[in-house]
C-alpha cells in the first residue's frame, strides 16, 4: 500500500517535500518548476533542465501552479501512478492534481443543504464525487495509515491466537483451584 507506493516510486517522498516556484540556484529569472526523478534533489528551473551537464537524459516532471498550489498534469503523472481517486482541477484547459494538501486553515467547508464530500485524510471539500483525496500527499498518507492499521490487526490476531492456545484440561483444573492463567505475553 503506502509503503509499497513509496518503495515502487522512490522519488515520490522527495517530491512531496520539495518547494517549488522559488528562485533557482543558477540565478536565473525563471522559477523552479521542474523536479528530476533521477536526482531526487531540489527543484530547478528551465535553464537547468536544458543545461548540458545537469539533467541530460534524466526523467523530469514539470510542476504547474494553480490557485497558489503546485500540481502535476494528470496525463504525465498517471503514467507513473494511479491518480484516479485524486480530485483533479482544471488549469488552462489541462487537468492537474495537486501535490500537497492544503493547510488546515486554508479551507472552510461550506454547508448549504447538500452533502459535502471531503478528502478522506485532511477533510478538504471535494467537488468531484468519485474522488477520495485532494492531493497526492493525502493519497500517500492514507495508504500508509491503512498499512499500519493492517499491521496492528495482524499483531492483535496473533496475540489473541496465542492467548487462546490453552490446554482445555489444565484450564478447567486451574479454574477449579482458582489459579490464575499466565499469558506468555505478561
Amino acid at each position: 500500500m503506502g509503503g509499497d507506493l513509496l518503495s515502487k516510486l522512490p522519488w515520490l517522498k522527495p517530491l512531496l517535500r520539495t518547494k517549488f516556484y522559488s528562485s533557482c540556484e543558477c540565478n536565473s529569472a525563471k522559477p523552479c518548476s521542474f523536479f528530476c526523478r533521477d536526482c531526487m534533489g531540489s527543484a530547478f528551473c528551465e535553464d537547468c533542465l536544458y543545461h548540458p551537464h545537469k539533467h541530460v537524459g534524466h526523467q523530469s516532471l514539470r510542476v504547474y501552479k494553480s490557485s497558489s498550489r503546485v500540481g502535476l498534469r494528470v496525463k504525465s503523472i498517471r503514467k507513473l501512478m494511479d491518480v484516479s481517486d485524486i480530485q483533479p482541477c482544471t488549469c488552462n484547459s489541462s487537468k492537474l492534481v495537486y501535490i500537497n494538501r492544503k493547510g488546515r486553515n486554508d479551507h472552510v467547508n461550506r454547508i448549504n443543504g447538500r452533502k459535502v464530500d471531503k478528502c478522506d485524510v485532511c477533510g478538504h471539500e471535494l467537488q468531484c464525487y468519485s474522488s477520495k483525496f485532494c492531493s497526492i500527499e493525502c493519497k500517500v498518507q492514507s495508504e500508509i495509515e491503512v498499512e499500519e492499521t493492517e499491521e496492528e490487526e495482524v499483531g492483535i490476531s496473533i496475540s489473541t491466537t496465542r492467548l487462546l492456545q490453552v490446554d482445555p484440561k489444565s484450564f478447567r483444573k486451574r479454574m477449579r483451584k482458582g489459579t490464575p492463567l499466565r499469558s506468555p505475553f505478561f
